[in-house]
């Protein structure tokens, strides 16, 4: 039999781990502003099974502070992807890639989406890459 003694020291031990970990957990959720925006730079693993395309992107998108509009000709096609330690922005240039897609910037913080041919790199030939080529290495 477990004698009383054994708990009340197993209590007193385990009481202040558990505070701890609930500080920890409380800090993780009451995060400011800037923290959420350092968050979007961070590295992190993705695995999409089966996801629909445009909701992905418009996901990602959301995450790097991009509204993301869609070119007529695009499909709505399914998407299965897993990644380890990438950002973000990472992943867009790999769904992009992977899709045969590309994005142009037509406004602040808004880009287009569209099948990647010659008739709508001519289309969409006055508006710049996205990422731009500056930040294409980040």
């Amino acid at each position: 039999m477990i004698s009383r003694n054994l708990i009340r020291q197993s209590l007193k031990t385990l009481a202040p781990a558990f505070v701890l970990l609930l500080c920890c957990s409380i800090g993780a959720f009451a995060q400011s502003p800037s923290a959420t925006r350092e968050s979007a730079q961070t590295t992190k693993t993705v695995f999409f099974n089966d996801a629909a395309l445009k909701a992905t992107i418009s996901a990602i998108g959301s995450q790097l502070n991009l509204n993301v509009v869609f070119d007529d000709s695009m499909r709505d096609e399914k998407l299965t992807l897993e990644l380890k330690d990438v950002t973000p922005k990472q992943v867009m240039k790999i769904v992009l890639i992977q899709k045969k897609l590309q994005a142009r910037t037509i406004e602040e913080n808004t880009i287009i989406v569209f099948p990647d041919n010659e008739a709508n790199r001519r289309r969409y030939g006055q508006y710049e890459l996205w990422p731009a080529k500056s930040d294409a290495t980040k």
